[in-house]
């Protein structure tokens, strides 16, 4: 018995030497997602990616039919349905969901389910994003979608065999038109800081720290250069307006600067103007800013430039205004546009001869007023009430920064650095007394950074009377009620202190501010009010 004993005491001592195994928050993140996959999609349990620790759920596949590029040029800009993990340097755009483990949406880029969920704004500029996605690891997007793009995705036999409608094979390399569905960590997501989504991207919820996560990303477009992507667009932009109206022409902007100027702004490329010949000297001569255009004779409703086209085909992604309950489509949106501009406008022109309407010079100001819209028609800014409540369906009455409809006052000598070098170069080139028009790539706009899109929250309080049950009692008595007694009603007003009781209803605003994305060409309307 008493070796018995011993012996037993002997294993208690050794067993309380060994302690449990202890695991980082890391570790315990990853554990608590492999559970519960495990419990929710044991089909995806085969599809785990070990470089970034994460599962993947196909959607689909991508266009594979010829593995070719859609721009054949020396600069082949687009990709087309190339694989991305193929590309030294691209950039790609894409469209995306985020989501928690619930399925609660925390940020999206998809105007249908933004709606879904009630949280659209008549602000937010629903299409794709664009990062940078090249070989050398840079992680402007989330980490998990870098590590998805660049490295092929390992599927299960098991799985590829269930989903044959949309698996073609047991590795799958992401690609124009490609759809997955990624649940990671937030090691590869949004590590400790969680997400807060703005600018009308965020969902009904935010993603908080340290949990994983659910993404939906769609490959949209895969380009080399976004830089010379947009160059073309307005180039082809500038052509077609040009070659469906004579009499309207846009004219390139000549970089007037010495030739020693390696700025980003200096270009050799020949103008395309049908006046560049000044004193014998010849076109080819001559240097331009490359992507900035304007017309100092443009009038909107006969001068329409096509924006819907301009964009590249994304998937049917076109007319921004194509699901609005106000406007059918981008035709009857600009016919109504139109009308605003003509009826506030119309008086001002008439009031200035031809022959006053003389060009804005950089020394003298001009009372501007403008539409700033993308290349797809979307109005991102206006200083014109109308247009205002026309793109945004607000007057601005919601945002408390706003101090109503006025004109600019702009002069180059005293305003170039407040606003785009756009505006420094071709308002000079406009009249007084008339509408004009700009046309220009990001390099004179809001450049490779672009300007996040904002939400901002204001509060407001209003003082009402307390309807206390004394006040309701007393609301009977005075409409002749039987019961009436003059002296309760005395008491119960003075028990309740009167009719001096108040409560605060309080009311929040959110405002929006739309996003401008890198690399992203402009155009504006501009109208030069008349100099007395």
């Amino acid at each position: 018995m008493k070796i018995i004993i011993t012996l037993l005491l002997s294993l208690f001592a050794l067993s309380s030497c060994v302690k449990e195994k202890e695991y980082s928050g890391d570790e315990l993140e990853a554990r608590s997602l492999k559970a519960w996959m495990k419990k929710n999609h044991p089909e995806l349990m085969g599809n785990y990616q070990e470089d970034g620790g994460y599962y993947v759920e196909v959607l689909s596949w991508g266009d594979t039919t010829a593995a070719t590029a859609d721009d054949t040029s020396d600069k082949q800009n687009d990709f087309g349905n190339q694989p991305i993990m193929e590309q030294d340097t691209c950039w790609v755009y894409y469209n995306f969901t985020g989501y928690n483990l619930d399925g609660s949406v925390f940020s999206t880029r998809d105007e249908v389910i933004a709606r879904m969920q009630a949280t659209f704004s008549d602000n937010t500029h629903y299409v794709p994003y664009g990062n940078y996605c090249g070989k050398e690891e840079f992680y402007a997007i989330v980490e998990g979608s870098y590590l998805a793009s660049r490295n092929k995705i390992k599927l299960s036999e098991e799985y590829v065999a269930t989903n044959s409608d949309i698996c073609q094979s047991t590795e799958m390399t992401l690609r124009k038109g490609s759809k997955v569905r990624l649940y990671m960590t937030s090691t590869i997501g949004y590590t400790s800081n969680g997400s807060s989504a703005e600018g009308g991207y965020e969902g009904q919820y935010k993603l908080d720290a340290n949990v994983p996560m659910i993404l939906d990303m769609e490959v949209m477009r895969v380009v080399k250069n976004p830089a010379d992507v947009e160059l073309e667009m307005v180039e082809q932009l500038v052509k077609q307006a040009n070659d469906s109206n004579e009499k309207t022409q846009w004219l390139q902007i000549e970089n007037t600067e010495e030739s020693g100027d390696d700025s980003e702004e200096n270009s050799d490329t020949p103008a395309t103007n049908p006046d560049d010949t000044e004193g014998g000297e010849s076109s080819t001569d001559k240097k331009y800013y490359e992507g900035l255009y304007y017309c100092n004779t443009f009038q909107p409703n006969e001068d329409y430039i096509h924006l819907q086209y301009a964009r590249p085909d994304m998937a049917g992604i076109g007319n921004p205004y194509r699901d609005s309950q106000r406007y059918a489509d981008m035709a009857a949106f600009d016919k109504k546009l139109w009308e605003i501009l003509d009826n506030k406008f119309a008086d001002m022109i008439k009031k200035t001869p031809d022959a006053d309407a003389k060009e804005v010079t950089e020394d003298n100001a001009a009372m501007v007023w403008y539409v700033g819209r993308f290349l797809d028609g979307f109005i991102f800014d206006t200083n014109i009430e109308a247009v205002r409540e026309l793109a945004f369906n607000d007057d601005g009455s919601s945002n408390q920064n706003y101090t109503g409809e006025s004109s600019i006052s702009y002069s180059v000598s005293s305003n170039k650095d407040e606003y785009i070098s756009a505006w420094a170069h071709c308002i000079p080139k406009l009249r007084y007394g008339r509408w004009g028009a700009i046309i220009t790539t990001s390099g004179y706009a809001y450049g490779s950074a672009g300007v996040a899109g904002g939400t901002s929250s204001t509060s407001s309080s209003t003082a009402a009377a307390y309807n206390s049950l004394a006040n309701l009692y007393n609301y009977y008595s005075m409409m002749g009620s039987a019961y009436y007694n003059p002296y309760s009603y005395y008491n119960y007003y003075n028990y309740y202190g009167g009719y001096t009781n108040y409560y605060n209803y309080e009311e929040t605003t959110s405002t929006i501010e739309t996003e401008i994305a890198p690399y992203a060409p402009l155009v504006f309307y501009i109208f030069i009010e008349p100099t007395e």
